[in-house]
């Protein structure tokens, strides 16, 4: 019997990581690098980290397998996020290159597409060409949600289960495509086991079939027995105030390059090297 891998994952205390380490579970051994180390398979990282430390670390371990989940979702411009998050997960890349580990996965977004106008997404789109390059999977996750909900859609799940009415950024009209965390965990686990293949260019991880905000708002309220009002709003008019309130320095629910990445978003995903792996995310319930 051959040994488990050992999968070190970055951000595995966020709701995505969290996830991939609990499918992984029973099929690996996780070293989980996070900012803030609590038990014995934690350990401290930041994407600001020493390479030749963490490269030590890393063999120390003994971790074949690399999956960057992690974000700074703190960061909101793109210079911020090519300091942070660009460059951080070129250090990580080298790292692992020091450590020998030649498996590795970055955690991507559907946010990330040749022409996406959101410093989020373009910055994203810098990391999967470096991970490419090294060649590694490139895996981009719609909206992830689950049982408790958790990440992003646990905000649109606490709007529509608690107010009375919701502002909606234009007419709510912009689809959705989710991903179900049962079918993010399959991904994960034939990830590591490289049943995915050798694949060239990104797996868009999503249902294929989308699903409006507003009716997704709609849905998550009728199931809570509720029903509520959608007032649309101008999406300019939300960026422009937002932004205003971030350059004053002031914390904002929402970061004003979230409405960026909503309206511009990729109107046409590619879902055939989803379908070529046999996956099949689920529906989003009615």
């Amino acid at each position: 019997m051959s040994p488990k891998p050992v999968v070190a994952v970055t951000g595995a205390n966020g709701y995505v990581g969290s996830i991939i380490v609990e499918a992984l579970d029973d099929s690996a051994r996780v070293v989980r690098l996070v900012r803030n180390p609590k038990g014995a398979a934690d350990v401290g990282w930041a994407f600001g980290a020493e390479v030749s430390k963490l490269a030590r670390t890393l063999q120390d371990k003994g971790v074949t397998h690399l999956i960057h989940a992690a974000w700074d979702m703190q960061a909101s411009s793109q210079s911020d996020l090519e300091k942070t998050c660009v460059a951080g997960s070129a250090a990580l890349l080298e790292a692992a290159r020091l450590a020998g580990v030649t498996n590795i996965v970055f955690i991507s977004t559907i946010s990330a597409f040749e022409g996406a106008r959101s410093a989020y997404g373009r910055s994203k789109l810098k990391v999967e060409a470096l991970f490419r390059h090294a060649n590694g999977l490139v895996l981009r996750l719609g909206l992830v949600y689950g049982d408790p909900p958790g990440g992003a859609f646990a905000k649109i799940d606490h709007i529509a289960k608690t107010a009375a009415f919701v502002p909606l950024i234009g007419d709510g009209r912009v689809p959705q495509y989710l991903l179900d965390k049962a079918t993010l965990g399959e991904v994960a686990r034939r990830a590591v086991s490289g049943d995915l293949g050798e694949q060239l260019q990104p797996i868009t991880v999503a249902s294929p079939d989308p699903i409006l905000f507003r009716n997704l708002l709609e849905r998550i309220a009728h199931a809570a027995g509720r029903r509520i009002l959608l007032l649309p709003v101008p999406w300019r008019l939300l960026y422009f105030v937002l932004r205003a309130a971030e350059c004053l320095g002031l914390k904002v629910a929402v970061r004003s390059d979230s409405i960026v990445s909503f309206i511009y978003h990729d109107a046409a995903p590619d879902f055939a090297p989803l379908l070529r792996s046999g996956i099949s995310p689920a529906r989003f319930p009615t």
